[in-house]
Formats: structure tokens, C-alpha cells, sequence
């Protein structure tokens, strides 16, 4: 059967290698029993617009986007929601009748996470987001949606003052508690959500030091390689419930499912099939 006879999907980005999605999306598509299929696309910013046409020519059902597409796309929609408009970034395109709609999913897969993983109570939490970039953002602003008080907090004051003035930017920001934080927010949050990329492919280092959390705080870390950080580690050794990025991986991608098929798929088949190709990579 040629890709054209039946329902496509697709990450696109550049570098694209590195993308666990095909692996994550086809494992579901072929447990719920559907004869659909999942590609990775390199694609850069000059070709943007020319993967976005040819996904609806071809007829694809949707789209991931990754860096560094995330903002490049959007002119190339149709329509976006408010979400992906605040944050200037879509991640997700939903393609019907030759229509594309954006979205992102990277803030309420990372809540869904914390409340499926953790167990936690986002409504009326005091949460802290370490970093100022894309994925902090959208974090910070999927907490804020659920009715959390968010603190923002980065290296970098000018950073995080603009990220937080971002996420104020959306029309619902009359009802946020969104700001910058400092260690005495760490100290009184029961949710962490660390989106720096600080502990990636490394041992030993973490972005905070552990004995400023709460022992009853969840704590996220974005970063998936390793899946133990040193963040988690610490944290776990300290009494916190802890999860690692690649539920959030996961969760983000659970909504682009449910939003193209219509359907929810196995997250325990997601997250097998990550571990596995994880795993594969390290051999």
C-alpha cells in the first residue's frame, strides 16, 4: 500500500534523526489496530513552507513540528489557537479538507504528566518553572491555565522577565498568577518543572540544589537523556515524587493523537516503544 492510500502523519524538523515520535506514534497507530504510518521529514527554515504544502497535497492527516520550525510554520497555517499564539510556537498542525490548524501540546503534556505520573493537584498550586525558553514557557503557561501560581526562574533576569511577560500576553492572563521567582518560591513549591537543558547527556549536574524543594514537591525534568538526572536523583533521594521527560514526551503526544485520530492511545505502548528505541540508541 503507497503512503498516499492511507492516513500519514509526520515530524518535521532539522536535525530530525534524533526524534523519537516515529517510533512512538507508529507503536500506537499499529496497537489500536490502524494501517497508518508515521515519518520523520528533514526540514529547515527555508523549506518550511514546501513541507507544510506537501503534507496537504499528500493528503497527511498532521504534522509535529520541531526546532527550529516551531514559529517558522505558523505563517504557513491557516488558523492557530491562542495557545501556539502566545507562545509564537506551534508544535502540533492538524490537517482536514486541505485546511491546517496549529496548537501546542508541550505545556499540557507536561501537566498531564504531573497528574498521571505524580498524582499532583495543579489547581491552586505554587509552581516553580526553571528556564525562559520555548518549552519553560509553555509549561509555565499550561500551570497558570489549570490554576497554579507560577514562578519563573533562569540565569538570565532579562530572559525570564520576557518570558513571563509572554505568557501575561494571553487573553485569559486577567486570571493568572504568573511571575519571576527567586530560592524562597523554590522553597514553598509543590511542583518543579525544570525545562533547561541543563543535566542533558551528563551525570552529576543539576540545575538547583536539591535541599531548596520541599520533600512533598513533584518534580519534573523535561530533559529525557538520561532519564535519571541528577535533578530526579537528588530530588527522589529527598523524598519527592519524581518524573522524567519522557512522560512529558509522551503526554504532549498523546493530545497530537487525540487531536488527528480522534482517539487515545495506550500510553504504556508509547512509552515501551520509547524506552526501546532509547535503548537501541545506546547499544
Amino acid at each position: 500500500m503507497s503512503v498516499a492510500q492511507r492516513p500519514v502523519a509526520a515530524v518535521i524538523g532539522t536535525p530530525i534523526k534524533q526524534s523519537l515520535s516515529p517510533s512512538i506514534f507508529n507503536a500506537a497507530f499499529a496497537n489500536a489496530g490502524h494501517d497508518w504510518l508515521y515519518l520523520s521529514i528533514e526540514s529547515n527554515l527555508e523549506l518550511a513552507h514546501q513541507t507544510v504544502a506537501d503534507a496537504i497535497s499528500k493528503g497527511f492527516i498532521g504534522l509535529s513540528v520541531t526546532m527550529p520550525l516551531k514559529e517558522a510554520v505558523i505563517k504557513t497555517l491557516d488558523e492557530i489557537d491562542h495557545v501556539a499564539s502566545t507562545l509564537r510556537a506551534v508544535n502540533s498542525i492538524r490537517i482536514a479538507h486541505g485546511r491546517t490548524f496549529g496548537f501546542n501540546t508541550d505545556g499540557d503534556g507536561c501537566c498531564d504528566a504531573l497528574v498521571a505520573r505524580g498524582d499532583a493537584t495543579i489547581e491552586g498550586a505554587s509552581a516553580v518553572v526553571l528556564g525562559a525558553g520555548g518549552t519553560a514557557r509553555s509549561v509555565a503557561l499550561a500551570l497558570a491555565r489549570r490554576g497554579a501560581t507560577v514562578k519563573m526562574t533562569n540565569r538570565t533576569p532579562a530572559n525570564v522577565q520576557r518570558a513571563v511577560e509572554l505568557v501575561r500576553s494571553h487573553p485569559e492572563a486577567a486570571t493568572f498568577d504568573v511571575g519571576v521567582g527567586d530560592e524562597q518560591a523554590l522553597e514553598l513549591a509543590s511542583i518543579v518543572v525544570n525545562c533547561t537543558s541543563v543535566g542533558m547527556a551528563t551525570t552529576g549536574i543539576s540545575p538547583i540544589n536539591s535541599q531548596s524543594i520541599r520533600k512533598d514537591a513533584v518534580v519534573l525534568d523535561a530533559v529525557y537523556q538520561p532519564l535519571q538526572t541528577e535533578l530526579l536523583r537528588s530530588a527522589q533521594a529527598r523524598g519527592c515524587t519524581v518524573i522524567d521527560g519522557l512522560w512529558m514526551l509522551i503526554y504532549q503526544a498523546v493530545r497530537q493523537h487525540e487531536a488527528w485520530c480522534g482517539t487515545a492511545p495506550d500510553v504504556s505502548v508509547m512509552r515501551t516503544a520509547a524506552e526501546q528505541e532509547l535503548s537501541r540508541r545506546e547499544r
